[in-house]
């Protein structure tokens, strides 16, 4: 936790550069006039482009996989990706070719962030998030600590359980840095685990933003969830399973849906 005493002046966010959550963030960030000083992304080769696309399609199918294709150039063309918004908003960038190597630590180190915020990015060695003084946020689509990993709503949502949003900061393990903010997020008969997600990224940029502006004014402290039960990493459910969650969507609403 950052102490009492320290200010919150330099913010910096590692994100994608195509990722529609980038924007998402940006975007947050500027409507709740939190300053981004420097946007760190990682750039990738054609083969590694191809690789998360065919994880895409795993986990979520042609349909949505093109939907977000779609989304993508749709942004690009708009230019309002989280590059071409922070070269309008003259935030700088920087172009580094994997978070996790001595390239990305040697850039953070030079721009001594007080904070860093996860917008979209793999799990990040001690080196990269250490070079935070005051830590780094992470906004995870999930109700930690019982789900953690990637697909966690899902998870609980096949499980029979309301899907949430965390603020967290990152520590060495998966998803049990310091908890500091959750919500359940509200779902209906008409969702899929797809919208359900969208829904718990825009609200976690928020929740971030919200945390950012309680830490700097010393009025937020971690949640106490020592008698709460440290949930499995989870890992994404391949589509098929996917698709039975919808169903379960579809016939029941979920336990807490709207």
């Amino acid at each position: 936790m950052p102490s009492r005493d320290t200010e919150i002046k330099k913010i910096v966010i590692l994100a994608y550069p195509d990722n529609p959550v980038g924007k998402v963030f940006f975007e947050t960030f500027m409507k709740y006039d939190v300053p981004i000083s420097a946007i760190v992304v990682e750039t990738m080769d054609t083969e590694e482009n191809r690789g998360r696309l065919f994880e895409k399609v795993k986990k979520d199918g042609v349909l949505e996989t093109l939907r977000r294709i779609f989304s993508i150039l749709s942004m690009k063309l708009r230019g309002a990706t989280i590059v071409q918004l922070a070269r309008e908003q003259a935030v700088p960038v920087f172009e580094v070719a994997q978070f996790n190597s001595p390239e990305t630590i040697a850039s953070l180190e030079k721009l001594k962030p007080d904070l860093l915020c996860i917008a979209s990015a793999p799990i990040l060695k001690a080196a990269v998030f250490k070079t935070a003084t005051q830590g780094c946020l992470n906004a995870h689509p999930g109700w930690l600590p019982a789900y953690r990993g990637i697909g966690a709503n899902a998870h609980a949502l096949m499980q029979g359980q309301a899907p949430g949003v965390s603020v967290h900061f990152i520590d060495a393990a998966i998803d049990q840095g310091a908890l500091l903010k959750r919500e359940r997020v509200p779902f209906n008969k008409k969702d899929t685990v797809a919208k359900i997600n969208d829904r718990a990224v825009a609200r976690g940029a928020e929740m971030m933003c919200e945390t950012i502006l309680e830490l700097a004014a010393s009025s937020i402290s971690p949640i106490d969830i020592n008698d709460e039960v440290l949930g499995p990493v989870y890992r994404a459910l391949p589509y098929q399973e996917v698709k039975k969650v919808n169903r379960q969507i579809r016939q029941s609403g979920g336990k807490d849906a709207l």
